[in-house]
């Protein structure tokens, strides 16, 4: 017996109306109507009188109302004891969290992944952008802090060989792993209006023609080394203010392989082109943190989602996740999404999905039929198919198995 089935009957008891429970329920009078027919099949007696006015409550209905009231009110109870239980287990097992972040790892290969995975805890974790030698200084710094989690993103280039054997080797003398998580590339952005945009592969010669426009800190110095400081017009840690100068033609820049994967905060498509570089360097993204960090449930989670997130990249020549204990991480099955909100918001994009749309396709994708997606929602099954409808039509697809494995990336 549904709860659902219950506070419809109270509602109707309480307003004396089918079409003002209805109404106060946001579905259709059929909806309502059918509900009550469910309930009083599965209790074997008719709960109300239909007479000229209004419905009036039978001996049965009188009886059992109480009984549905009381229900419902534990209902209520066990999903608030629910809710304050895990509110207290959340902050009395966990210890606050810093994340001190590369800015150009954060920038241009999780931010979408990150932000998708800013849940319980982590919304309230403290998120600190710097280069390499700040992670590495503010992880030693808290090497004995214990009343804390500290946990640090590093982006290193082949370039710095030499400098990133230094940082490593101070985080493993000072009790950190260091694990490294995926190999990737630099290749040039160029405006869509250059005739570089035009070339297949940029020389020196080519990314010299044009002024460059870096980001501050490792990159800067990275390009400094190869390119020299006066070819540098440029220096602001605003990548969307970068690109931006970028799609103007006013300049040249430099962003992973794997940035035509995702979608960068501020990068116009239209008006950028990324061209790979002749001599392209290389860059490793990794995490540090003492061994007994990886074992909190919080950040085990998180990584677990940023390699359900590049799982679908896993064909990608833009970037290789490095096998390890930390990208064999995966999500447990309470933990397992039908649809991540990046990949959601892609298709609903691709697709044209209207915002209802969008929701039943997230339940659809969740495994849920057209029946519990009526209830969900609050709508009738009828209207929740009609949506399912439309939903397979746009996509093309014929079953729910096909929309799954297209939300999986599958398809």
């Amino acid at each position: 017996m549904r709860t659902s089935y219950l506070r419809h009957f109270v509602d109707i008891a309480e307003l004396g109306s089918i079409a003002a429970a209805a109404q106060k329920n946001y579905i259709t009078y059929q909806g309502m109507s059918r509900s009550l027919s469910v309930l009083e099949t599965e209790l074997g007696c008719e709960l109300f009188k239909r007479t000229p006015n209004r419905l009036v409550l039978t001996a049965c209905g009188e009886a059992l109302l109480d009984d549905a009231r009381e229900m419902l009110a534990i209902q209520r109870h066990m999903a608030e004891t629910v809710a304050a239980v895990r509110e207290r287990t959340v902050q009395a097992s966990e210890l606050p969290i810093n994340v001190f972040l590369n800015n150009i790892a954060f920038d241009a290969a999780l931010f979408s992944p990150l932000t998708d995975s800013f849940e319980g805890i982590f919304a309230n974790a403290r998120y600190l952008q710097c280069d390499n030698a700040e992670v590495v200084d503010n992880l030693i710094a808290r090497a004995d802090d214990d009343a804390s989690v500290n946990l640090g993103l590093l982006c290193l280039f082949n370039t710095d060989d030499r400098r990133n054997e230094e940082l490593v080797g101070r985080l493993r003398a000072n009790g950190f792993v260091y694990q490294p998580y995926l190999h990737s590339f630099d290749s040039a952005l160029v405006s869509s209006r250059s005739p570089l945009a035009r070339k297949k592969a940029l020389s020196r010669a080519d990314i010299l023609s044009q002024p460059i426009v870096s980001s501050d800190g490792d990159v800067r110095r990275v390009t400094e080394q190869l390119f020299g400081e006066q070819a540098i017009r440029m220096v602001t840690s605003d990548s969307a203010f970068r690109f931006r100068v970028v799609a103007s033609n006013e300049g040249i820049t430099f962003v992973p392989a794997f940035h035509v994967l995702m979608d960068a905060a501020g990068a116009d498509r239209d008006a950028t082109v990324m061209v790979p570089l002749k001599e392209p360097y290389y860059l490793e993204v990794g995490f540090a943190a003492k061994r007994d960090v990886w074992e909190s449930p919080y950040i085990r989670s998180v990584v677990a989602r940023l390699n359900a997130y590049y799982s679908q990249f896993a064909d990608s020549p833009y970037l290789t996740l490095i096998a390890s204990d930390l990208s064999l991480m995966r999500l447990d099955d309470a933990e397992r999404r039908g649809c991540d909100e990046h990949r959601l918001t892609l298709l609903t994009s691709t697709y044209g999905l209207s915002a209802r749309e969008r929701d039943v396709f997230r339940l659809l994708a969740d495994g849920l039929t057209a029946e519990p997606i009526a209830e969900r929602l609050c709508v009738s099954v009828p209207t929740a198919k009609s949506h399912i409808y439309r939903i397979y039509k746009k996509l093309g697809v014929h079953s729910q198995k096909d929309l799954i494995a297209l939300a999986a990336g599958e398809g």
